[in-house]
């Protein structure tokens, strides 16, 4: 296939505002970190956010303690979503949706309100500067309290016509069943936010089956789903798009030893709505064009199939119908 896949117009569903971080920038924050939170002299930032190519949920997320620690000010805030923008634009990004865990940034004294202004801001800022657009998406973490949960559905309400898109649940599968924080999840639902929900990226397909009995209208990876016939089915039927992330699948998924085993495929065959995302660019090391380099290099995916895949992440954007056509009419001006 000959396609410049950078200049392919793209939706972006999935990507962590901590984990897509430029490493310069980790470097400067932690640079003006008191020294109370301040980081060892000499502290190997790289290799600290750089998780091993192979290894579990737990080990990857480890290398989030570097990133979250920096990103504890409204002006780090503002600066990761604003250079994200920047760096998503280079690979004709024109619809990106950002995900971050809200409460994990009060250690320097913003309140969770402050938190997400500040993220809307540099998104705001990205949006005008390189001509896109954004949405939010609030994450909740898994291995947290239902209190920690229903907070983080209270903001997501809050700010609903202000840029937040959607709540999530994220964070270690195992032991954290998406059912702890049912009442959060029907809170958000019942406020008008859309939900896009983790659930069988490193083990459990159970948890797929969980997230849409509870109204998930989006799953983010799904890689265990085909474990779960039954549920992989009723995925297909339903239509339930996927946020596939192929790399950071590839390191933490524990089931594939190269691009070549990712269940993608069998997925899109049956006709589930694959969408293709970062996941964590920093953590990754990768870029949006890459991800689409690595699964037309293992499945062969022809020029009709790269547009199935890129209208799929612009139909299940939690967008206006307004951008859905401004980008529906990119992607037929690239095809054509």
């Amino acid at each position: 296939m000959h396609m410049d896949l950078r200049r392919l117009p793209k939706a972006e569903l999935h990507v962590h505002l901590d984990g897509s971080m430029r490493l310069k920038t980790i470097k400067d924050l932690a640079a003006t970190l008191p020294e109370e939170t301040a980081f060892p002299k000499r502290f190997g930032f790289k290799k600290a956010v750089t998780p091993p190519q192979r290894c579990s949920l737990p080990e990857y997320l480890q290398a989030f303690d570097v990133t979250v620690a920096v990103l504890q000010t409204a002006a780090a805030l503002e600066r990761a979503a604003y250079e994200l923008c920047d760096d998503v634009s280079r690979d004709n990004v024109l619809y990106l949706e950002v995900r971050f865990a809200p409460l994990l940034h009060l250690e320097a004294g913003l309140s969770p309100r402050e938190v997400v202004q500040a993220v809307l801001r540099g998104l705001k800022r990205g949006e005008e500067k390189f001509g896109m657009h954004t949405g939010l998406i609030l994450s909740a973490m898994r291995d947290r309290s239902l209190e920690h949960s229903m907070e983080v559905a209270q903001l997501a309400a809050q700010f609903s016509s202000k840029g937040v898109v959607a709540f999530d649940l994220a964070g270690p599968e195992r032991q954290h069943p998406p059912q702890i924080h049912r009442e959060a999840i029907a809170m958000a639902r019942e406020s008008g936010v859309h939900l896009s929900l983790h659930a069988g990226e490193g083990c459990c397909p159970e948890q797929v089956r969980a997230a849409l009995e509870m109204g998930a209208e989006r799953i983010g990876h799904g890689v265990y789903l085909h474990k779960d016939p039954v549920t992989e089915k009723l995925v297909a039927e339903l239509g339930i798009p996927l946020e596939v992330c192929p790399t950071s699948n590839l390191q933490i998924s524990g089931i594939m030893e190269s691009y070549a085993d990712h269940p993608l495929k069998r997925y899109f065959d049956l006709g589930i709505p694959i969408t293709l995302n970062t996941d964590n660019r920093l953590m990754s090391n990768i870029d949006l064009t890459h991800e689409y380099q690595v699964v037309v290099d293992a499945f062969g995916f022809d020029a009709q199939q790269i547009r199935k895949i890129s209208l799929n992440g612009v139909e299940a954007a939690f967008a206006p119908e307004s951008v859905k056509d401004e980008l529906r009419t990119k992607l037929d001006e690239f095809f054509s």
